[in-house]
């Protein structure tokens, strides 16, 4: 993107972005507009019942400034980068979850005052009292186009 578009038309550009990716592969989608703090998006597959609660992180800089992990089964973040993107590209997603977020708190943890786990979050605090964590592409790679991640979580048959 050659110009800085304000921030909140560029969360809700990320946010029906991550929508529409969803709705490519086959399942619902729908944008929550702000009711739950830590969920922008919530997927269904309508064939089980299965859902999964998304937060979504854009961004048309380089970083992605004061990220706090998820925490939970059926919840996901999404991070959407727009860097460098002209209007006719895609952004580039990154899908994490909370098994990316333990391993990740796992490596840093000697650096951190502490981590706060609430019911929907990891967040890490560092000794000057910053929270949260800075994320570059670079340091996810491995997590760049992970649909699966979802897809799967939507697809698990439940066990009586």
């Amino acid at each position: 993107m050659s110009r800085k578009i304000d921030k909140a038309l560029l969360g809700l550009a990320g946010e029906y972005a991550v929508t529409s990716e969803i709705c490519r592969r086959g399942y619902h989608a729908q944008i929550t507009f702000g009711r739950w703090k830590n969920t922008d998006v919530i997927a269904i597959n309508p064939s089980n019942g299965k859902a999964v609660l998304i937060e979504v992180k854009t961004k048309q800089g380089k970083e992605w400034p004061s990220v706090k992990g998820i925490k939970g089964s059926n919840r996901v973040q999404v991070l959407v980068d727009y860097h460098n993107k002209s209007l006719l590209e895609r952004p580039d997603f990154y899908i994490l979850n909370e098994d990316f977020w333990q391993a990740f708190i796992a490596k840093i943890r000697s650096k951190l005052k502490e981590v706060i786990e609430t019911e929907e979050a990891i967040i890490p605090v560092w000794p000057d009292g910053y929270k949260g964590v800075v994320l570059k592409p670079e340091d996810l790679k491995e997590y760049k186009e992970k649909w699966n991640i979802i897809e799967e979580l939507l697809s698990y048959h439940s066990v009586v």
